[in-house]
């Protein structure tokens, strides 16, 4: 008999309403829903239109309700944005978005030292994370902290919505850089020393939990709701088809680069590479890096639609084909590629105050966000591998980045690796391989990810030497601008 489950899978550009069948050899997925994400300008803030993604949410469950049993579900999304909960049980505002610009001055008028942070929390410092946004929330509303009861990360918000109960989720919660790694607890003392009060932050709970049965309202059915590792990341390594060793790319909107550890890594050499340390599956450690991922593509690709030039990401290979490679290379990182808009104008601005060649042809564009990608890679792989004292030679990469033969076939040639591609729906498939464990019906972590090798498409990219040596011989080209000051 088949055991059937829901992921409820979020991303920052799309969301999918996804069925997992299994029953006991073959894992099956199918999109039962899909639907548009992305931030909007609403009171003069950037926001998530919660309203309108759980009403997908709710559609997407409706359509499986009506043609399956439904034996679980589970919600995943991106890290460090929340909504805060009032004492009547509703939201006081809508989430807000990471890229909103309030977190700046709080960020840059800081009073106490990155370094001392980090040691606090062992988070990759930025600006996005949950941390810095609270601290501007409370600033520009310091009746904030009485108005609100919780405050409730994505996943468990839309848990919350789905169930009325509030909890905290492990890994999702190790985003925040409200939390303290060696403990696996809230960092209370952290939050103390900066004013935050203690009372918004629920119990936190690991992968397996049950947060509840669906309301009665929505007329569903009595279906469980369980926690599952609900950062987006976390359930996507869970799906890593590897049982030893492995460095991961997790590539999506953004591009998370790491591997799976048993103690996170605090010293002086992880905070000057800026790694972070997240919860994975069974209090396992994400140590890894934040970047920039197919967002400088994604908006280059809306630009091009609004110039009536409909591309598919499969068009972009056929357009590099004929362009010269190491024309132009840009910061991926640089703080000017990560607000929406004139993305294009922007990368022209970047090669013009590098004294770079600068890229007109609609394929030059998208090389020089490909190179540059692929060298921002190389460089977190290298700062992983002298971090860790240990050098891997196969990475794995998940996620809608996967799908680029281009993309894969630049990772492996400049880093001098065997790369692995797939699963492409990495994310969902770590969600329902973990509502399967919930359900018993996998035992452990590791028959998980070999049912991954059996069940689904894996493909193989072996570096080219010749290749190899072009990548090696123009990196000083990428490591030179990397040192530049750029103004706009």
């Amino acid at each position: 008999m088949k055991t059937k489950s829901l992921a409820i899978d979020l991303g920052a550009s799309n969301g999918r309403v996804i069925l997992g069948e299994y029953d006991g050899v073959d894992l099956n997925m199918s999109v039962i829903h899909r639907f548009n994400n992305g931030p909007v300008e609403r009171d003069g803030y950037l926001v998530w239109d919660i309203d309108y993604l759980f009403q997908q949410v709710i559609e997407g469950i409706q359509l499986a309700v009506s043609k399956h049993k439904i034996d679980s579900i589970a919600v995943n999304t991106w890290g460090v944005d929340y909504g805060l909960i009032g004492h009547d049980g509703r939201l006081l505002h809508l989430p807000r978005n990471y890229r909103d610009s309030r977190m700046k001055k709080n960020f840059e008028d800081r009073k106490f030292s990155f370094e001392e942070l980090y040691k606090e929390t062992g988070n990759q410092v930025m600006a996005i994370n949950t941390f810095f946004q609270l601290l501007a929330d409370i600033f520009i509303d310091p009746d904030l902290k009485d108005k609100a009861d919780r405050l409730l990360l994505m996943p468990d918000l839309f848990n919350y919505l789905l169930t009325g109960k509030k909890y905290a989720e492990r890994s999702i919660a190790s985003t925040t850089q409200l939390y303290n790694p060696k403990k696996q607890e809230w960092n209370y003392s952290l939050m103390e020393e900066n004013n935050i009060p203690i009372h918004l932050f629920p119990q936190l709970v690991d992968e397996g939990h049950e947060v509840g049965f669906l309301k009665e309202e929505f007329g569903l059915g009595q279906i469980p709701v369980v926690n599952v590792c609900s950062h987006d990341t976390a359930s996507a390594v869970v799906s890593i088809p590897s049982t030893t060793d492995f460095l991961f790319i997790s590539c999506g909107t953004w591009s998370l680069i790491g591997t799976e550890l048993e103690e996170p890594i605090m010293t002086e050499k992880s905070y000057s590479y800026n790694l972070t340390n997240e919860s994975g599956i069974n209090k396992s450690t994400r140590f890894l890096k934040n970047l920039t991922g197919l967002w400088i593509i994604q908006e280059v690709k809306r630009e091009f639609e609004e110039l009536g030039k409909n591309y598919s990401y499969s068009d972009f290979e056929s357009l590099i084909a004929p362009t010269e490679k190491f024309k132009t290379l840009i910061d991926t990182e640089h703080p000017m590629f990560s607000k929406p808009g004139n993305m294009i104008e922007k990368i022209q601005i970047f090669a013009t105050q590098t004294n770079q060649e600068v890229p007109r042809l609609d394929g030059e564009i998208v090389r020089c966000i490909y190179e540059s990608l692929t060298y921002r890679y190389r460089h977190t792989f290298l700062e992983i591998t002298d971090t860790l004292r240990k050098d891997f030679d196969s990475v794995y990469m998940i996620g809608g980045g996967s799908q680029s033969a281009l993309l894969c076939q630049m990772i492996a040639d400049a880093s001098k690796v065997t790369l692995y591609s797939g699963p492409v729906e990495a994310t969902a498939l770590g969600n329902l391989l973990t509502q399967f464990m919930a359900l018993e019906k996998i035992e452990s972590v590791s028959e998980a990810r070999r049912l991954v090798t059996k069940t689904q498409e894996i493909e193989k990219y072996y570096p080219d030497l010749i290749e190899t040596d072009e990548w090696e011989n123009n990196f000083w080209k990428y490591a030179e601008i990397l040192n530049q000051e750029i103004k706009i």
